[in-house]
């Protein structure tokens, strides 16, 4: 093969560094700032809770201008070692592994209490502040700070720390800080003394040395809480690494700081539960693309199709067109390319035109092969470069290349549930921004698009026939009101209401007149006189 000019970040400008060395300094410059905003904020804080965000923030600020510096420090020593040789032969060359994403998320350190201190706790016991700092490199991140007590079993972190720019020999230190939330004895001690001494002498001088003393411990309190209260000391600390990695919970071995005697320290079990992820950026990102001719065999004949090929994921992802990419279209040829797979230019003079490989792959003790065809010589050059960058990128990052790990990012919309506070009523109970309503929401917005075929999102709506009743609203119509009367009930009527004209007679019967009345009442009298 002949050697050819590479490009990226495996071919590094004499420019390159010097950015990264400014861009470091900026970012020592901005931690500066903020530490020494933060010293101005603690000198005015009253609050023991501001203090410990306070003095936390002051580690954290510390911590990366620490890593920033030795950062710095490695940057000047890469650019006076620079000799700035930039080709290479693609098969010899000293390679680099690619980029990845480490994602440490749902922490979970267990607590070992005794049961005198857990179950028969009836005062209020010492509360202590947690939090982690996680370290790599140049990065430096923190977690939420939060409180325990006897009345705790595990600590629970929720955050999700994500490191972009991981190689595969990452190792991320873990550093677990406690402090004592109490008052110390050195600030209880002139309130013991004034209380101690109001009672054992009388009344008034007692009053007179418990005003003195309080107001000595108004003064020195702001001092002795920033001195005494809020010093996080390091309880624990434990190193992962890329074979910590795994897509499920891990358990892991830490080394614990301090005794029993520590003001700091906690009962730990020693160990930490948490998910530790990696993604390598050829698992999510494309290695390289490009059209090639794929051989195919039919009844006997040799044909060749033009196809859109991406190498990604331990795959050759074959398309025929590259919108089909876009469009989520299932692809049309897939070869897997992993550590067993073997690539082989079948032509390497330069004298011919035709510039084929093929892709062997042992299937169930067979080798099942592909042949492909480049358009040039430089466009083979580039294939056989990605798959050897692939298949060293493979074996760097192990088993986080067999399948993907998935980075689960906590919703804003749901906090855990040992972060809530408590609900003291019924209103503080109910969560406005809950999933669920919104989710029940979603799902009344969807049934009406498919009810109006999607006239619902542009504001049209077909006019739809009005039920029967609707008639008796529209003021078109008289309304006659019936009232159906039983044969013994009389009918009143008031004058002002409207007389309801009388029924037609039946056809079968003559009208009434005053003859055929007087008719039937001399009927009615000569039976009467028959049956007396």
């Amino acid at each position: 093969m002949e050697r050819q000019t590479l490009r990226g970040p495996e071919c590094r400008t004499a420019g390159l560094p010097a950015q990264q060395d400014c861009s470091i300094q900026e970012k020592i410059n901005l931690e500066t700032r903020i530490r020494d905003g933060v010293w101005k904020l603690l000198s005015l804080s009253t609050q023991k809770d501001q203090i410990l965000h306070a003095v936390k923030n002051l580690m954290l600020c510390n911590a990366r201008i620490m890593a920033y510096t030795l950062e710095l420090q490695k940057l000047e020593e890469q650019i006076a070692n620079q000799t700035g040789r930039c080709d290479t032969n693609f098969e010899s060359k000293a390679r680099t592994a690619c980029k990845g994403k480490i994602a440490i998320s749902d922490i979970r350190i267990p607590l070992m209490w005794k049961d005198s201190d857990h179950f028969s706790n009836k005062e209020r016991s010492q509360r202590y502040a947690i939090f982690c700092l996680f370290k790599m490199g140049a990065e430096v991140f923190d977690t939420d700070m939060v409180i325990v007590d006897k009345t705790i079993t595990d600590i629970c972190f929720e955050n999700v720390t994500i490191f972009n720019e991981a190689g595969p020999d990452f190792q991320i230190k873990v550093e677990i800080y406690s402090c004592c939330t109490e008052e110390s004895s050195i600030t209880n001690t002139p309130k013991k003394l004034a209380k101690k001494l109001k009672t054992s002498i009388s009344k008034a001088t007692g009053k007179k040395v418990n005003s003195v003393l309080q107001e000595d411990d108004e003064t020195c309190s702001s001092f002795s809480s920033a001195i005494f209260d809020a010093k996080y000391n390091l309880l624990a600390h434990t190193t992962l690494s890329l074979e910590s990695a795994e897509d499920s919970f891990r358990t892991h071995n830490l080394s614990i700081n301090g005794n029993e005697e520590s003001s700091f320290w906690l009962p730990l079990y020693g160990n930490m539960c948490c998910r530790l992820v990696a993604q390598p950026a050829c698992m999510v990102e494309d290695v390289f693309a490009g059209f090639l001719n794929q051989q195919q065999m039919i009844e006997g004949l040799i044909s060749w199709r033009r196809l859109y090929c991406v190498l990604r994921g331990g795959k050759l992802s074959c398309f025929y067109t590259p919108e089909e990419i876009e469009a989520k279209v299932e692809p049309a040829l897939v070869v897997s390319i992993n550590k067993e797979t073997r690539i082989r230019a079948m032509d390497k003079d330069k004298k011919k035109t035709i510039h084929n490989f093929s892709v062997i792959n042992p299937v169930a003790g067979q080798a099942i092969t592909h042949i492909f065809a480049a358009e040039n010589r430089e466009d083979l050059q580039k294939w056989m470069e990605a798959f050897w960058q692939h298949f060293f990128d493979l074996s760097q990052w192990k088993h986080c290349c067999e399948e993907l790990m998935k980075i689960e990012i906590m919703s804003p919309r749901k906090p855990p549930l040992f972060l809530t506070k408590e609900a003291t009523s019924v209103y503080h109970d109910m969560s406005i921004d809950s999933p669920i309503k919104f989710k029940s929401l979603t799902d009344l917005i969807q049934q009406k698009i498919e009810e109006t075929n999607g006239e619902f999102l542009i504001g049209q709506h077909k006019e739809s026939s009005p039920p029967p009743w609707a008639t008796f609203f529209d003021g078109n119509h008289q309304v006659v009101q019936k009232k159906v009367l039983s044969p013994g009930s009389k009918q009143l009527h008031d004058g002002k209401g409207k007389k309801r004209r009388a029924p037609l007679p039946p056809s079968d019967k003559a009208p009434f007149t005053l003859k055929t009345q007087n008719n039937t009442d001399q009927l009615i009298k000569d039976n009467w006189e028959k049956t007396g």
